[in-house]
């Protein structure tokens, strides 16, 4: 009986252990060294975002998801440092993050999304709400292979194949085009305009 029983708890607990993958949820240079560049942005002018009502959260799927298929990590989400911060462009109050579902050893793919809180507690929320002032951005999706064990060295937890992004609206190529045809149109008919002068 006691075999049994120990053989059981046994079983369990690596089914309980098979469901806590986990990933360190950071950007600081510290964890993620550059390049790429690992900064959130704002897209008017390039700047790292800083903003305490910026909430950031990680999204997880199988490998090769698609991007509707990803869900958030339980955990709150972080949030940009305060205007004041010497490290602008980087989150806190990240760390472990679990990946429910998915074992030490799989590979997963990972977003990460962020939102002005003032407009909704979730991203969705935030991009559904018509108030939004367009505060919001996602990260390009990415793989993450989550370490065989828990044992594994604490930077192979590390999201290393994150890349920064901008939160914003980001002008289209063709809008820059256009802002750069208009300048060259003024400055044509600038030099048109001049009166002609004889010597």
């Amino acid at each position: 009986m006691k075999k049994v029983l120990i053989t059981s708890i046994l079983s369990l607990t690596a089914v309980v252990a098979f469901g806590q993958g986990t990933v360190f949820f950071a950007n600081d240079s510290a964890t993620l060294t550059s390049p790429p560049d690992r900064l959130i942005r704002f897209a008017s002018n390039g700047q790292p975002a800083t903003g305490t009502n910026i909430q950031v959260q990680l999204y997880f799927g199988a490998a090769a998801s698609a991007e509707s298929a990803l869900v958030p990590v339980t955990s709150a989400p972080a949030r940009l440092r305060a205007a004041t911060t010497t490290i602008p462009g980087v989150w806190s109050a990240g760390g472990d993050r679990t990946l429910g579902n998915f074992g030490f050893g799989t590979q997963v793919t990972l977003q990460v999304r962020a939102w002005d809180i003032n407009f909704g507690a979730t991203y969705e929320a935030a991009l559904a709400n018509p108030s939004n002032a367009g505060l919001d951005g996602k990260s390009a999706m990415f793989t993450y292979q989550i370490p065989a064990t828990p044992a594994d060295p604490v930077a192979n937890f590390f999201m290393s194949n994150f890349n920064g992004f901008f939160i914003g609206d980001v002008p289209e190529p063709s809008t820059f085009a256009l802002a750069g045809l208009g300048a060259a149109a003024l400055v044509l008919f600038r030099r048109r305009s001049k009166p002609f002068s004889f010597h």
